[in-house]
């Protein structure tokens, strides 16, 4: 029986040492019946990393002539894709071996449409200049609730595999987002097509808490797109008085935070220590009741 194929869209912009990571752990794949679409989005030609790892002639290089974000890149990316699912994999992040294995063998087996795993998230300090990883955690591994998505994302997005089927009735990212692009569309496909949660983490993605991850300026657009995302589906929420005062709660704290990461600094070691207490704190929760929402951000 021939495997399905399956399209990585890999969006870069400005990281070619980091992307030289991330398509070698593609590389690294058990599964092999792979394609891979490196969509360069404005920033400094990456030719030569995408040629080290294409002794296949797998992968598709397109170059955008100008920066047009992530949600723009990812589109053009599924727009060239040819294969039968579709999966993610950002610049700075990672598949472990079995990550595609994994998952295609679930949607083929199951009849599934979408999929996703657990991600490792991997801390991360400059040193010397660079990036180093300082800590590894598993922040998600939650069955899927068709209410909680509505009041935040729980599904990183190199986590998941679609049928590509999924999107001619969802449609793709949408480009106006500056951020949560990944969040909206998974609010659009879950509503069509059931989410299946494997307890495995097959991934990685990266997290550089002392602030290099987010700003205070990143804070404002995080709550404006959080806002924007829940006005788009404020019917869903409005038939739920759950999901409705959690929508509340949940924006209520992530301003919080924006009035605190602008008073004491985004990189103070005051409100990083806040966040990681308020995270576990929240993680805890979340476990317990799925339909609590905790800090933003």
């Amino acid at each position: 029986m021939e495997q399905p194929l399956v399209s990585i869209i890999v969006p870069t912009f400005n990281r070619p040492e980091a992307l030289s990571d991330c398509l070698r752990s593609i590389e690294g794949q058990t599964f092999r019946h792979f394609e891979v679409v490196v969509v360069n989005d404005g920033g400094v030609d990456v030719a030569n990393v995408v040629a080290r790892w294409n002794a296949r002639g797998a992968i598709n290089y397109i170059r955008h002539p100008e920066n047009r974000g992530p949600a723009a890149a990812r589109n053009t990316g599924i727009r060239a894709a040819t294969g039968d699912y579709i999966a993610y994999l950002d610049d700075d992040d990672l598949y472990y071996p079995d990550h595609l294995e994994t998952l295609v063998n679930f949607l083929e087996s199951t009849g599934s449409r979408a999929a996703y795993t657990d991600a490792v998230r991997a801390h991360q300090k400059r040193v010397a200049g660079k990036f180093l990883v300082c800590k590894r955690d598993i922040p998600f591994s939650l069955d899927f609730d068709a209410n909680q998505i509505l009041i935040r994302n729980f599904i990183p997005t190199p986590c998941i595999l679609h049928s590509k089927d999924c999107l001619r009735e969802s449609d793709l990212f949408d480009e106006s987002l500056p951020v949560l692009e990944d969040w909206d569309l998974w609010i659009r496909m879950s509503r069509r097509f059931p989410f299946a949660h494997i307890r495995k983490a097959t991934c990685e993605f990266s997290w550089r808490p002392g602030g290099e991850s987010l700003t205070s300026g990143g804070r404002d657009t995080f709550c404006r797109t959080v806002e924007v995302i829940y006005g788009k589906y404020r019917e869903l929420a409005r038939a739920n008085l759950l999901v409705a005062a959690g929508q509340r709660r949940y924006l209520r704290n992530a301003k919080a935070l924006l009035r605190l990461s602008m008073l004491l600094g985004e990189r103070s070691r005051a409100f990083q220590t806040l966040l990681v207490i308020l995270e576990k704190t929240y993680l805890q929760r979340m476990r317990r009741s799925p339909h609590f929402d905790g800090p933003g951000g």
